[in-house]
């Protein structure tokens, strides 16, 4: 009896693991691949040769015009080791009378210990003979008996919006490196400190983007205190500004940009509030489109799918092949008369998400190829994503901001350490410098 029971269990088992194969094959699940969900929310571990990359035909590794980089020997060493023989190792006589000739040298680089500078500012009072009496002042940014400067406020903006620290690891790497007990309240009210002198710098960038040809736009959800808020990004080649709210709505870019980009082509994902804001043209990411399109592809191995994944492969290929933007290039406007003959075509016997994807590419019909006719616009949104990624990696090390003025104080130093890196600049110079504004 149990023996029967248990044959029929494992026959129904089999059912069932075929039935479930079968739902997933019709039904295959979102994943980084085929749609916009991050690959973090991948469940399992995606087939091999299914990114929507293909293959460059180059070998791996550096290619032919890449600059290595090496240890160099210092010309001007500070420290000289000289390693003379005394006596001769066969015979034992004594060399210290013979000249000897430099053989080899080789050199050892390493860090010499750090210790904190503890300078002493002291005012002293003159009597003039007239019977005025005259005291020094102290400088601007000397305000407390004993205060930390400006290069300890760099270097603490450093750690936490870099190198991504928090307050906890900070204060031990101040400690066992520097030798400076900071307590985690010190080193909270020295990045508010920095933040609030680096406004100027902060202003200044915002308005570059501002004056700016092309812009790309991105934004990313956060945790505030449990609360979900809204990282924003705006970018351009040498600018990155970020900001902060806890909406996700039109009114953020509103208040931000009030006038908009009339004179930009604005890059961004389809999200409503980007389309809505004022722009010279708007260019959508097209990798947004090809995952979604690799979706319904695998759904329902569709032609018309098949079709449209093609043509936006055939015009990443033109983006890259196209020299001169100016000129009249037939392959451009090929490339948008097959859309139109795409979007034209005859889907009601599509399935339902088929036919909200053509509704869409009709909807942004005019924002899908102007990177064809615009040299410096991508064809996706990529730089912006890379932009504001670091939100995540912030997130995922420090689990969430304590407020939104602590998520403000991090997106106002890193658009200056972003904006730094683009510009080839040192980024702890520059945020020393940024700490001493307006001292």
């Amino acid at each position: 009896m149990i023996h029967t029971l248990l044959s029929k269990v494992d026959v129904l088992a089999k059912k069932v693991d075929k039935l479930e194969k079968k739902a997933t094959d019709l039904n295959p699940k979102k994943d980084s691949r085929n749609s916009s969900q991050p690959p973090s929310h991948d469940h399992g571990r995606i087939k091999k040769n299914q990114s929507l990359r293909t293959k460059s035909g180059k070998k791996k590794g550096g290619q032919p015009g890449h600059k290595g980089s090496t240890l160099q020997i210092n010309t001007t060493p500070d420290k000289v080791v000289e390693q003379i023989p005394c006596y001769c190792e066969n015979c034992g006589y004594d060399l210290e009378e013979i000249d000897g000739l430099l053989k080899e040298k080789r050199q050892v680089i390493d860090l010499p210990p750090i210790e904190p500078i503890y300078t002493e500012y002291r005012t002293y009072r003159k009597t003039c003979l007239c019977g005025h009496q005259n005291q020094g002042i102290f400088p601007s940014n000397v305000k407390a008996p004993i205060q930390y400067g400006e290069s300890i406020d760099g270097l603490a903006a450093y750690f936490s919006v870099r190198q991504y620290l928090p307050y906890k690891r900070m204060k031990e790497c101040f400690n066992d490196v520097f030798g400076l007990k900071i307590s985690e309240a010190t080193l909270v009210n020295s990045m508010k400190r920095t933040a609030l002198k680096a406004l100027p710098v902060y202003n200044r960038i915002k308005e570059n983007i501002s004056k700016s040809n092309v812009v790309g736009s991105d934004e990313t959800g956060i945790k505030i205190n449990g609360e979900k808020g809204w990282f924003w990004v705006w970018k351009n080649d040498k600018n990155t500004y970020i900001t902060v709210s806890k909406s996700r709505g039109y009114k953020v870019i509103e208040n931000e940009f009030p006038n908009g980009f009339p004179n930009s082509i604005l890059e961004s994902d389809c999200l409503p509030a980007q389309l809505k804001t004022n722009a010279k043209n708007h260019q959508i990411c097209l990798a947004h489109l090809q995952r979604d399109i690799k979706y319904l592809i695998d759904l329902y191995d569709d032609q018309w799918s098949k079709k449209v994944y093609q043509l936006f492969v055939d015009s990443l290929k033109l983006k890259k092949e196209l020299s001169d933007y100016r000129a009249d290039n037939p392959n451009r406007y090929q490339i948008l008369r097959t859309f139109d003959e795409l979007l034209a075509f005859d889907i009601e016997k599509q399935p339902d998400k088929v036919k909200v994807f053509h509704k869409r590419l009709i909807k942004h019909r005019q924002y899908v190829f102007p990177f064809l006719f615009y040299q410096e616009v991508s064809a996706d949104n990529n730089a912006s994503e890379r932009a504001i990624r670091n939100i995540k990696v912030k997130q995922k090390i420090s689990n969430q901001f304590v407020n939104l003025n602590a998520a403000m104080n991090f997106a106002v130093l890193r658009s200056i350490i972003d904006t730094s890196i683009k510009n080839g600049a040192n980024i702890l110079q520059c945020l020393k410098l940024a700490a001493q504004m307006s001292s």
